[in-house]
Parts: C-alpha cells; structure tokens; sequence
C-alpha cells in the first residue's frame, strides 16, 4: 500500500471518528454550513477549487494548490 492511500485511510477514519463523537450542530458539515452564511463565496471557492484539484480539472498553472506547495520543488 502506498503512503498516499494510508494518508486517506487515516483521514477518512479520522472524519468518521469525529462525526461519530462529534455534539449536535458540530458536524464538519455544519461547520461549512456556518462558513457559507459568513463566507460564502470564499468558501464555496475554497470548495470548488479543492473539489477540481482532487478530480485533476485545473492545469497546474491555474491549481493554488500547485502553487501553495510549489516550494517542496524547490527545495534538495
């Protein structure tokens, strides 16, 4: 098994862990529900740009994903 599919095993237990124990009205997805009364459309953009990331529909030069992480290339 690769340690990208470990990284999503981890992180999918995790959210499930979380919504199991997590009180009323503090679901992950509660949470973007307060975000998109605040912040809609920062977080419908945040939303939309990591949902194309992850289906690979941005070019790398148009990914601000690519960008933040551009660095790790840069570095030895």
């Amino acid at each position: 098994m690769r340690s990208a599919e470990r990284a999503w095993i981890v992180l999918a237990v995790g959210v499930a862990a979380y919504e199991a124990l997590a009180r009323d009205g503090e679901l992950l997805s509660h949470q973007v529900d307060r975000w998109l009364e605040d912040h809609p459309v920062a977080t419908a953009a945040v939303v939309t740009i990591t949902a194309a990331h992850l289906l690979n529909i941005l070019p790398p030069k148009a990914d601000p994903w690519v960008w933040m992480f551009a660095w790790r290339n840069l570095v030895p």
